[in-house]
């Protein structure tokens, strides 16, 4: 039965096996990364939406666009 979680697929000629602490080292990298890649994206696409929010003309007579 193959494990759970997937492993470094890289096989080292006279190694033992990979250390116990490289796949939770490898799950906490990839969640470190994926969040500040969200952050970064959330933060580009709120600078986005206030630009627009800055061009967009107001209107004095009081309607609600949203």
């Amino acid at each position: 039965m193959r494990p759970f979680f997937p492993s470094l697929p890289l096989k080292i000629p006279y190694s033992p096996g990979i250390s116990h602490w490289w796949d939770p080292m490898w799950w906490i990298f990839q969640i470190v990364v994926m969040s500040f890649l969200l952050l970064s994206l959330r933060k580009v696409a709120m600078d986005i939406d206030r630009a627009r929010e800055d061009d967009r003309p107001s209107s004095s007579s009081g309607h609600n666009t949203h």
